[in-house]
């Protein structure tokens, strides 16, 4: 085989490997934005085809979890939070060593999110979460199976159901 035909098939197969990839991704985003539409839709959330939108669907998701509570601490303001720490987290990742911490508390931040997320629509949060983590593309899968769940009711600490 010539150097050009060499060249050509390389070309061929990078492209198809590419445009697959560029389907899957799309169908993936596609999958996450319908079912956080879909919960945010049925949760009442104005504006709720924000999800559709990269980032300010961060946004909407604050809105539908409503609350996450670390310890005894309350986020205030939820879907803003979710809106900025990106933002947050790319200025501290500028400055050394606070980019490392910025970074883990970031991920935490995140991962205590999607168990929120979870928990609020489905008894298997913490599988979900977990496998969310490990499989990254199963989170989008995961928001989608939820997106028809009524919220759950939760015993809270103090025996309010919410």
């Amino acid at each position: 085989m010539s150097d050009v035909g060499a060249l050509g098939l390389l070309f061929a197969i990078s492209s198809l490997t590419i445009m697959i990839t560029f389907i899957a991704l799309g169908g993936l985003y596609l999958l996450f934005s319908y079912g956080l539409y879909r919960l945010a839709d049925r949760a009442g959330v104005q504006n709720s085809w924000l999800a559709f939108i990269p980032f300010v669907q961060y946004y909407t998701m604050g809105k539908v979890i409503k609350e996450v509570r670390i310890c005894n601490f309350v986020i205030p303001h939820l879907e803003w939070v979710l809106l900025l720490a990106p933002v947050v987290y790319a200025i501290l990742a500028q400055i050394p060593f606070a980019n490392i911490l910025a970074g883990v508390a970031c991920f935490l931040f995140y991962v205590i999110v999607t168990y929120h997320l979870f928990k609020k629509y489905s008894q298997n949060a913490v599988l979900m979460t977990v496998i969310g983590l490990l499989l990254p593309f199963m989170y989008a899968v995961f928001v989608f199976a939820i997106r028809n769940n009524a919220p759950l009711k939760v015993k809270t600490l103090n025996g309010v159901m919410s």
